[in-house]
Order: C-alpha cells, then sequence, then structure tokens
C-alpha cells in the first residue's frame, strides 16, 4: 500500500524515471570499462558527470521538466554541502585519499565532486521517492541496499581508474565498511529528501540539498564509528 500521495507530472514520472536509470546504467558501463584505461585520472571523473548532466539538462530543456531540474539543484546543494564530509574523512580519519587522481581541488575534494554527488543525488532521489511511493518501508529498504551495492562498486573501481583511495581502515577488497554502511544511510536519507523537493519549491530543493549535505557527514559519522571507530580493531 502506498504510504503518501506525491502532487508530480504524471506524463513525465515514467521518462524520467527510465532516463535516470539510464544514467546509472551508463556509469556502470562506463567505470567498468575505464578500467582497461591506464591514462584515467580525475578528468575522466569530471567527463563522465558531465556527460550525465548533459542527458540530464537536455530532458530538462525537452519536456519542460521542473521537476528534474529542482532535482538537479537539490543535486548541487548536496554536492557542495557533502564538502565537509570529504574534508573530514580526508582530514581526521585519513582513510581517504585523493592524491592518485591529480587535478584541481576544491577544499579537500577533487573539484569534479560535487557534480559526481549531485548525479548520485538525483539517481537516489527519483529512484528512490519512486520506490517509497510504490512499496511503503521495503521501497526504502530496497533503496537503501541498492545504495550498499551500487555506490560502493564505484569506490571499489575508484582505485583501479585513478580516482582515491582508501587506506588504514577496515575494508572488503578496496571499500572501506564504513563506505557500506553509510551509503545505506544515505540512500535512504536521499529518497526521503526527495519528496519535499518533488513538492516544494527552488528554495526548498537548495535547503533539501543542504540537510542532505549534512546527512551525508553524519552517516559517515556513524559508520566510522561503528565500523573503526567504536568497535576496536
Amino acid at each position: 500500500m502506498k504510504q503518501f500521495t506525491v502532487v508530480m507530472e504524471d506524463h513525465l514520472e515514467i521518462p524520467r524515471l527510465r532516463l535516470v536509470g539510464l544514467t546509472i546504467v551508463i556509469n556502470i558501463l562506463a567505470v567498468g570499462l575505464l578500467t582497461y584505461a591506464p591514462w584515467s585520472d580525475w578528468k575522466t571523473g569530471l567527463a563522465l558527470n558531465l556527460f550525465d548532466n548533459l542527458l540530464l539538462l537536455s530532458f530538462v530543456a525537452r519536456h519542460k521538466d521542473l521537476v528534474l531540474a529542482r532535482f538537479i539543484i537539490f543535486g548541487l546543494a548536496v554536492g557542495f554541502a557533502e564538502l565537509a564530509a570529504d574534508a573530514w574523512l580526508v582530514n581526521f580519519t585519513k582513510t581517504l585519499d585523493y592524491a592518485i587522481g591529480g587535478g584541481p581541488m576544491l577544499w579537500r575534494s577533487p573539484v569534479w565532486m560535487p557534480i559526481a554527488w549531485e548525479i548520485v543525488t538525483v539517481q537516489f532521489g527519483v529512484v528512490g521517492l519512486w520506490l517509497w511511493q510504490q512499496f511503503g518501508r521495503r521501497g526504502l529498504a530496497g533503496i537503501g541496499i541498492l545504495g550498499a551495492i551500487n555506490i560502493p562498486y564505484y569506490e571499489e573501481m575508484a582505485r583501479r581508474i585513478n580516482w582515491w583511495t582508501y587506506h588504514d581502515c577496515r575494508m572488503i577488497s578496496y571499500t572501506p565498511y564504513y563506505i557500506i554502511l553509510g551509503e545505506f544511510g544515505i540512500a535512504v536519507l536521499l529518497a526521503i529528501l526527495a519528496r519535499p523537493v518533488m513538492r516544494g519549491h527552488w528554495a526548498t530543493a537548495i535547503l533539501a540539498g543542504a540537510a542532505g549535505g549534512a546527512g551525508i557527514f553524519i552517516c559517515y559519522a556513524i559508520a566510522y564509528g561503528i565500523t573503526d571507530g567504536i568497535i576496536p580493531r
């Protein structure tokens, strides 16, 4: 049973969902192919996310989709607010290292990281909200599981394609336990915050994005405390 009703542009719901799903598939395939490109560095990350944005913005322009436009603003706000979480992982936990990728930095993150989080936010916001509408709490749990699987895939590949690395923490292969646990909570959070973005205005999207960035920090901090801080190694 659906848990709530969301006012939205019904004629664009499925096309929008398909487009966002397409970006997920494209990114998974592109990252896999980049493992065969030893020259990959920060520029490939930037190029992939710019291509995603080209698809999203083309859809917005073609269909005048203000809902997707708000999701993009929401994602950008998350991306810039998330820089604090990145800085904490780099400076405090000292487990995240972006040096392998090179390129210009924005605080302690690569310059393209805000738009990378923008794409992630749009993907998990749109898909997560749809799953929540269709399946209630099971849908939220589903997007959390998807986040715990999909995003760590990029974490695993990032070392091989020269984007970033992790060290000095508990890991499965090259993916930290705290990333897997944290991404579950982050995916659920983005789906929940997507609801006011869908129903609100531009200011709502920005405020939700700021809350999302703060939530990412909290999810990582709690997850790190559970896997590497509270429990002794």
